[in-house]
């Protein structure tokens, strides 16, 4: 007597058994939905905080950056070791090529030009100032660069951890001694770039054109003037959108991968790295958002996934 055979399972049979149970209960739909709306309002507060405090610089997060990724992040940071803002020719030529950039952008008449010419005088003045009343500070600093960059290109000094803690220990008194004189230098070319804006005219400001930007000598394209302006935004817009559940692979993917970059500048494990516990948590929670198709449930997003559904299921016609 033969046996009968055993039966064959569907193909896609262990596919459906796993998305059955893959589905969300009820409970774990609400807990999804508070999940997306709970990092939008995050976000979203973040960015207005932002925005009505103004002021916001990432200068001394990215400055003070730890790990493998430390110079990347620092290279954003316009002439982060200072030896642009400390040399007095080179303002020189940096606040004598701004004015002339302005000029040629406002089409300044002489009578302008020759206050550009008033302003730049007066700034390095100021600047001098700064030089002669932080000057022991500079010369101790300048002094020390031999033997810091002697200390960074030592492999015992970067292997060793007993080792590697005296050279950073000794990089961050070094780096400390010029954080007063660069403060007053960088409010001096605040000034000196509001003050030759406003020679311009409401006439010469038409609507194509913006503010003259200052920029050091040897500025990154992605410095962190533009980074500071472009966060505010950014986390208003990914509040927004996670909020309303809308785009919301896209906009969880962003902020995940933004919160990636605030944990690489303080890598985990290296000496002098500050706790990013909380960005972590929150760049996996943006990540699970982004794949998990947390904006249908109570979202916008449900209106293009439901279109997308019925198109998919009338293209594939069932076999009869």
């Amino acid at each position: 007597m033969s046996r009968a055979p055993f039966a064959t399972p569907p193909p896609h049979q262990p596919l459906n058994m796993l998305l059955r149970k893959a589905q969300l209960n009820f409970l774990a739909i609400l807990a999804l939905i508070a999940l997306r709306v709970v990092v939008g309002w995050h976000f979203f507060m973040e960015g207005t905080d932002k925005v009505q405090k103004g002021g916001f610089s990432s200068t001394g997060f990215l400055s003070g950056a730890k790990g493998p990724l430390a110079k990347t992040f620092q290279a954003m940071v316009p002439d982060f070791d200072g030896s642009v803002r400390l040399d007095d020719e080179k303002m020189k030529q940096a606040y004598e090529a701004f004015a002339s950039e302005a000029g040629a952008l406002f089409q300044f008449t002489e009578g302008q030009t020759a206050e550009t010419k008033t302003i730049v005088s007066a700034t390095r003045k100021q600047l001098g100032a700064v030089y002669k009343e932080w000057k022991p500070q500079i010369d101790e600093y300048k002094n020390g660069i031999p033997r810091v960059s002697k200390l960074e290109n030592d492999p015992m000094r970067s292997n060793v951890s007993s080792m590697r803690k005296q050279r950073d220990e000794i990089e961050t008194k070094w780096k400390a001694l010029i954080k007063p004189a660069l403060y007053d230098i960088d409010k001096i070319n605040d000034e000196f770039e509001t003050a030759i804006n406003a020679l311009a005219t409401e006439v010469q400001i038409d609507k194509g054109k913006l503010a003259a930007n200052f920029k050091l000598p040897g500025s990154p394209p992605i410095d962190v003037k533009l980074i500071d302006k472009v966060i505010p935004i950014f986390d208003m817009c990914v509040g927004i959108l996670l909020i309303l559940g809308l785009l919301t692979p896209l906009a969880a993917l962003a902020a995940g991968i933004f919160l990636a970059s605030v944990v690489l500048t303080q890598f985990p494990g290296s000496y002098g790295s500050q706790p990013t516990y909380y960005q972590a948590i929150e760049m996996v929670s943006c990540f699970f958002l982004a794949f998990s198709d947390a904006g249908r449930y109570a979202g916008l997003d449900f209106i293009p996934w439901s279109f997308w559904n019925r198109n998919s299921q009338s293209i594939v016609q069932p076999r009869i």
